[in-house]
């Protein structure tokens, strides 16, 4: 298992006003892109598209995030753009926010 662990510095950041903590996350859409991507592991026709991060809901414990991969091939008719849904759990430790990601590429058996 892959896990790795961010800590983003609230920065004077009220921890309990959602849409402050919402905007930090959307603010650090690149560290998402290893978890994001895990399920096309050694896919190059893949690519994470980090400005398309959005937090469709969060609460004191999880948020709930969008986002698009971009999907390209040779054949011009065959690029498209899929919509992703996660849900990730998030702790505040002293004057940070701790995000812990499982990036382990998915096995297709």
């Amino acid at each position: 298992m892959e896990q790795r662990t961010f800590r983003l510095p609230l920065e004077g950041i009220d921890s309990e006003d959602k849409q402050q903590v919402s905007q930090l996350i959307t603010r650090h859409a690149a560290i998402f892109e290893r978890f994001v991507m895990s399920e096309f592991p050694d896919d190059r026709r893949y690519a994470y598209q980090p400005e398309t991060f959005t937090i469709v809901s969060i609460d004191d414990k999880q948020f709930t995030f969008r986002c698009l991969t971009h999907y390209f091939e040779p054949c011009c008719d065959r690029n498209m753009h899929d919509e992703h849904h996660y849900t990730v759990a998030y702790q505040r430790d002293g004057d940070a926010l701790v995000i812990t990601l499982d990036e382990t590429p998915w096995e297709v058996v």
